[in-house]
């Protein structure tokens, strides 16, 4: 069972594989099967990795608290996002740290596969539903990315990171503009949490982010 899809059979998942950058596709697998002692155990970084950011994004606080769907939609975008603050801390380390970043993108990808497939979606509609998905999780990254950093001339043609966000969780609803605010808080919290972390502490797995409670969501 997809760790993504966490015992949720909805076909909704269609709605999001119609969607995003051409799927890094699945070296993960190869290097696995075929690869070295090495690459397996490189691999199995990112997996336990991939498990921490999916458990995290599964936080009843968001769904309850935050007025996040919980639905495969909402999902999905608390998964990228949550993908967004590690990648983004990876981005900025050395080449094993970026090794591991192709690697966790490569399993969150599978993932999908393997959702796509629960789902009902047959061995010719998987490529191009996941190339559509790929290409929107990028979007989302740059998208994120950019609200943050800004661009190369100083302003921030795209907004803020909460205008980023309401957009993408809450279809642009100015009501919901104070839990946008406080999901942006949250990224800027978590950005700052892993930062701190060694590639080891990250990897474990164990305080990958920083505790989260009600009070975050009130």
């Amino acid at each position: 069972m997809s760790a993504f899809l966490l015992n949720d059979q909805s076909p909704s998942l269609l709605v999001i594989l119609e969607g995003v950058k051409e799927p890094y596709m699945f070296t993960w697998l190869t290097n696995y099967l075929v690869g070295s002692d090495e690459d397996r155990a490189a691999n199995e970084m990112a997996r336990q990795l991939y498990a921490a950011i999916v458990a995290q994004a599964r936080h009843p606080v968001f769904y309850r608290y935050m007025s996040v769907a919980d639905s495969i939609q909402g999902r999905f975008e608390l998964l990228s996002l949550h993908m967004f603050i590690v990648l983004d801390r990876l981005s900025s380390g050395d080449e094993t740290s970026e090794q591991l970043a192709q690697q966790l993108v490569d399993v969150m990808f599978a993932d999908m596969d393997d959702v796509a497939r629960e789902t009902g979606v047959g061995d010719m509609g998987v490529g191009p539903r996941i190339k559509k998905l790929a290409r929107s999780f990028q979007s989302r990254l740059e998208y994120y990315k950019q609200t943050i950093d800004g661009d190369e001339d100083g302003t921030f043609s795209r907004g803020t990171l909460s205008d980023a966000l309401i957009e993408v969780f809450f279809a642009d609803d100015e009501v919901q503009m104070h839990k946008a605010e406080q999901l942006a808080a949250y990224v800027v919290k978590q950005k700052a949490r892993v930062a701190e972390l060694s590639l080891d502490e990250m990897v474990a797995g164990t305080q990958l982010f920083a505790d989260l409670d009600e009070k975050e969501g009130s």
